[in-house]
């Protein structure tokens, strides 16, 4: 159940016992007006300290839940990250391979190999900056992943 549908249905159900047996209590105990008068004050008074407490503990709950499910999607978007920065480690480190075999090979242009290089730390630096997010948002991942379309100075250095 949603957390506002938990409080509001607990309010009311509280609200509808307290009305119910409190005034089954005030009637017993008064035996005239002025201890009428006192008692319905009396139990205006504990309603509000006890729906406050309820509604407290209620929303409390409710937010320690939330903070929980938040800190587990970090931690999933947190573990998506870290393999995804494994998997592209393991295709620079073939392509570092490669790279070699490239040097090596006569008349091959090293702008080619320069634009490779350069292609390639900028994936792994931008694979680590999304692993830094702390908090994770669509905002924050794009952020992230579009800075040099948002920062084109910062394309050369």
């Amino acid at each position: 159940m949603k957390p506002y549908l938990r409080v509001s249905l607990a309010y009311a159900v509280f609200g509808v016992f307290w009305i119910f047996f409190s005034d089954k209590l005030v009637e017993a105990l008064a035996s005239d007006l002025t201890r009428l008068t006192y008692f319905q004050t009396m139990k205006g008074w504990m309603f509000v300290a006890l729906s406050t407490l309820l509604v407290l503990t209620i929303t409390r709950r409710a937010f320690q839940e939330h903070l929980r499910t938040e800190k587990e999607k970090l931690a999933v978007f947190q573990k998506t990250v870290g393999g995804s920065y494994h998997i592209l480690l393991n295709y620079l480190n073939q392509m570092q391979l490669v790279t070699i075999e490239a040097e090596q090979c006569p008349g091959f242009d090293q702008n080619v190999l320069k634009l490779a290089t350069t292609a390639s730390d900028e994936a792994t630096a931008a694979l680590a900056k999304l692993g830094g997010i702390q908090t994770v948002t669509p905002e924050n991942i794009e952020a992230v992943l579009y800075e040099k379309l948002r920062n084109p100075e910062r394309k050369n250095g």
